[in-house]
């Protein structure tokens, strides 16, 4: 953290821990690590590479990471919010027949028993002459003689780690997949800030100092709200999941100023692309035009259409439609994402085509790999027919459904369930415009 020293009269400004291996070259972080936390760590010198020479710059990075190494010493000295030791301290504690709960808390018939032959184990790794115990310690030992003792504090990671525990569970599709890399990703944004810190600890001006941060770096208001509402999910669960009545969510009701207003509409298909997607798509057969074609006319996700079984076609009815709804290999985004869709057009034509030529229980096998939908490939293969015909993603598609059911003066609440959104979802604003 900078110092401010006065001499003789001129302001001089030193920084801690900022280091230049030569006079002209960047700056690093270095620091030395406490005798007490080396053995932990296993090193005696931190040293970060800063890639940078504004030494303005490199004291907000230093500040930074000063910040977070306080943090992490500091539950090494305490033992506790060691993210990611919870579920191997409870395996330990297990089998000393203890519960992961304060020794207080217990209701075991051998807790007594079990807590002092849990507390001897750990003192006979402990040297007599030790005067601490963190550098003979594992992490999972240190969290489980936390957890006894009612010293366990929760942190960021326990809270993200929860959080996708519950979600990895569930069938793996590209739905999942991607929701896994969100929520690091959304972690990843808070943790780079603030560190793994114990979230009865973290504040208000903490997360406004993560907002601060994410503008800086110029990611999008509606991206660090996606972020950090994940980000707020998670602790809520954890709190619920652990009873803690006595840790409040720092992240509830946080705001972004001008929230919205750096949003880059996406524009919808002309109607001179439109028309060349219907031409392309009467003049082709073919799983790709067949997607296309039922993409264009029914304004669906490319999941929800890749991943329709033949008999979510209801072809032989008054009003031809298709039926979106989960089945082993898919699973929907949202409950609203359930719902009958019209078929007409283009979209009619590539369902009677697709049924004809499908091989399989699904519409379109060749993207159904193992117990998941390649949703990625078709994608990707979808985007590249689109770009020959000078035309945007596979996404824009639902946009123009938007703007041609608006122009047609749908009302609000048919075009929701159309798209599949919640009654006034606020996703639904983002969508489409009047021509």
């Amino acid at each position: 953290m900078p110092n401010v020293l006065h001499r003789s009269g001129a302001l001089t400004v030193t920084i801690d821990y900022l280091w230049q291996k030569h006079t002209k070259g960047p700056f690093y972080y270095r620091r030395r690590v406490p005798k007490d936390i080396a053995p932990r760590i296993g090193k005696t010198m931190r040293q970060v590479a800063l890639k940078t020479y504004d030494k303005m710059a490199a004291a907000k990075m230093i500040k930074t990471l000063a910040d977070r190494d306080d943090v992490y010493w500091r539950q090494l000295r305490e033992g506790t919010g060691l993210g990611g030791s919870r579920g191997d301290a409870e395996g330990l504690l297990e089998r000393f027949n203890l519960e992961p709960e304060p020794i207080a808390d217990q209701t075991g018939p051998f807790a007594d028993i079990g807590y002092e032959l849990f507390i001897e184990a750990l003192e006979s790794k402990v040297p007599g002459d030790a005067t601490s115990i963190q550098p003979h310690l594992t992490d999972a030992e240190l969290r489980a003689l936390a957890i006894v003792q009612g010293r366990e504090s929760f942190t960021l990671s326990d809270a993200k780690q929860l959080y996708l525990k519950k979600r990895d569970a569930l069938i793996p599709t590209e739905t999942t997949k991607r929701q896994h890399n969100n929520t690091v990703l959304a972690f990843n944004l808070v943790i780079n800030e603030t560190g793994d810190s114990e979230i009865k600890r973290l504040r208000r001006r903490d997360v406004t100092r993560v907002i601060e941060k994410a503008l800086e770096q110029g990611l999008k208001t509606t991206s660090i709200r996606r972020r950090l509402n994940t980000v707020r999910a998670a602790i809520n669960e954890l709190i619920h999941e652990y009873e803690l009545s006595d840790v409040r969510n720092p992240f509830a009701g946080f705001e972004i100023p001008k929230y919205g207003k750096d949003e880059e509409k996406r524009k919808s298909l002309n109607d001179g692309q439109v028309k060349r997607l219907r031409d392309h798509v009467e003049k082709n057969d073919g799983d790709t035009s067949n997607i296309i074609g039922l993409l264009l006319d029914t304004g669906a996700r490319i999941s929800e259409v890749v991943g329709m079984l033949r008999d979510d076609l209801a072809l032989d009815t008054e009003t031809p439609h298709i039926i979106i709804r989960e089945n082993p290999k898919r699973r929907l985004k949202t409950k609203a994402s359930k719902r009958k869709v019209p078929l007409v057009g283009s979209a009619l034509l590539a369902a009677r085509r697709a049924i004809e030529s499908a091989s399989d229980e699904y519409l379109f096998p060749r993207y159904m790999k193992g117990a998941k939908i390649s949703n990625e490939s078709a994608s990707a293969t979808v985007n590249k027919a689109l770009a020959k015909l000078d035309c945007q993603t596979a996404h824009c598609m639902r946009h123009a459904m938007k703007t041609r059911l608006v122009n047609a003066d749908a009302s609000p609440n048919q075009i929701d369930v159309i798209h599949g959104w919640r009654s006034r979802d606020t996703m639904a604003d983002g969508y489409g415009e009047r021509t």
